[in-house]
């Protein structure tokens, strides 16, 4: 098992990203350098990420990408770096689909659990591996 020094949420995630808040960036910063650990990011601060820097910060798809990459790239975090780096593929690549649909067709995929059955015609129409429940 793996020691880590705690976990990060989402606005600490954003406030190191986007250093729009001078003293929390400054924080973020200051807390990751002095952690002889990693920290654990949850899928869902990741999943909250993506959907906050679309929505409220007006990043693309592809800026957005880029950035949680750089984040997964850092060796003080530790995340399901298989499941995003291959949902943010999928999301780049269909511009319909949620990033949120992304990430549950990846799981699906990385767990072995296919097809993703959904009542979404548009996830099934794009996801490869998705099907409509009949009804």
């Amino acid at each position: 098992m793996t020691d880590y020094t705690g976990s990060l949420d989402t606005n600490v995630l954003l406030r190191l990203l986007l250093n729009d808040i001078p003293e929390q960036h400054t924080a973020t910063k200051k807390l990751l350098s002095q952690s002889a650990n990693q920290f654990a990011v949850a899928d869902t601060a990741i999943i909250e990420l993506v959907f906050a820097l679309n929505r409220y910060y007006g990043f693309s798809r592809l800026q957005t990408a880029e950035a949680v990459e750089g984040l997964m790239n850092l060796k003080e975090i530790n995340c399901n770096g298989d499941l995003f780096e291959k949902a943010m593929r999928l999301y780049i690549s269909h511009s319909g689909l949620s990033f949120e649909d992304c990430c549950l067709s990846v799981y699906a995929q990385l767990n072995g659990s296919e097809p993703l059955w959904t009542f979404d015609k548009k996830l099934a129409n794009q996801a490869p591996n998705s099907k409509l429940v009949a009804v």
